[in-house]
């Protein structure tokens, strides 16, 4: 009871941030809203009040790095190419110094928001102040979550090996310089940042309709390491389908606009009851194809929704496969042998 109780306020409460978000910044930075909120979130669980000033700057430095190369993204595709590339390659890298996802994930959905979701004029401007907001309200928080300053762990704002080996590091020489270059990590990031930049290119070049669906699939099924691709294709797929099925039948049944609406909301609050990745891409898809659904017919939202996350799938793996494959034996064997 307790689990439903607390679900329910912060569900409530983060629909009452987004819209704030929204009423302040404008509707069409709501989605930037939600990012924020995300990144918030995630970053709860680590202490960045030990250095306040320092990591303030630093967020607001990412997050309008961001904005800004989105905006110049989404005006050219041959740009967008390169600094797709550069950015997403560069989240990949240094957010993964704990050899995890927990950091990119955030950060990187952050970006890609903002990237199918441009905005011009007064909107960018807009955009921008609810970035630096943004940064602001995470360090608020950040005083509120650890006033008592009991957490001694390492900040993940100041990106840095974690318990790794020498071994994994190797020297890479660029402009005249050399580089120790973590090759699990620096594989993982040139994976992420070439799939996920030249995905978002032939989106843009055959300007396919909700192709971004696609974009986002290689960026949350690239892997630091091959077996979690596999695993979470295979669970991307079934809850896809199982996800896809759901709202065909609730929307052969229901033909009432505000209830099918309603559908929308439900599946981003079971959302939060999910414990792995099957049955939150089943909530994703619920919502993400009711909403399409409200706009286009509701078999042509869900055959487009299945048939790009199956093309997505396809091509993660294939790079997974293709370029600097690691496995945790890479690092398993390190592990044993130190």
């Amino acid at each position: 009871m307790k689990k439903i109780v607390s679900n329910t306020v912060m569900f409530a409460m983060i629909l009452a941030f987004i819209n704030l978000f929204g009423y302040v910044f404008g509707v069409n930075n709501n989605l930037v809203g939600i990012t924020i909120l995300i990144i918030l979130l995630v970053l709860m669980q680590e202490d960045l009040t030990q250095k306040p000033v320092e990591n303030f700057m630093k967020l607001t430095s990412i997050n309008l790095i961001s904005g800004i190369l989105t905006y110049f993204s989404s005006q050219n595709m041959w740009i967008g190419l390169v600094l797709n590339f550069l950015a997403l390659s560069t989240i990949g890298y240094f957010f993964s110094s704990r050899l995890n996802k927990i950091m990119v994930v955030p950060f990187g959905l952050h970006y890609l928001f903002m990237l199918y979701n441009p905005v011009s004029g007064i909107d960018f401007n807009k955009r921008l102040i609810g970035l630096i907001a943004g940064a602001f309200l995470i360090m608020i928080v950040q005083f509120i979550v650890h006033r008592k300053n009991i957490s001694q762990e390492e900040e993940l704002l100041n990106p840095g090996p974690i318990d790794e080996f020498n071994s994994l590091y190797e020297p890479v020489r660029l402009f005249g310089r050399e580089y120790a270059i973590h090759s699990i990590r620096g594989a993982y990031a040139l994976r992420i940042g070439l799939i996920t930049a030249a995905t978002a290119f032939i989106v843009a070049f055959f300007n396919l309709q909700e192709g971004r669906w696609v974009v986002y699939t290689v960026f949350a099924l690239t892997e630091l390491y091959s077996e979690d691709c596999i695993s979470r294709s295979k669970q991307r797929i079934q809850g896809t389908i199982l996800g896809t099925l759901i709202v065909l039948v609730l929307f052969f049944f229901i033909k009432d606009t505000s209830l099918r609406a309603m559908i929308i909301l439900v599946g981003g609050y079971l959302d939060s009851y999910t414990t792995n990745y099957r049955d939150k891409m089943i909530c994703v898809t619920i919502s993400v194809i009711a909403s399409t659904a409200l706009v286009n017919n509701t078999l042509y939202a869900a055959v487009n929704r299945v048939g790009y996350i199956l093309v997505g799938t396809a091509l993660a793996l294939l790079v997974d496969k293709l370029i600097f494959q690691k496995q945790y034996k890479d690092y398993e064997t390190l592990d044993t042998a130190n």
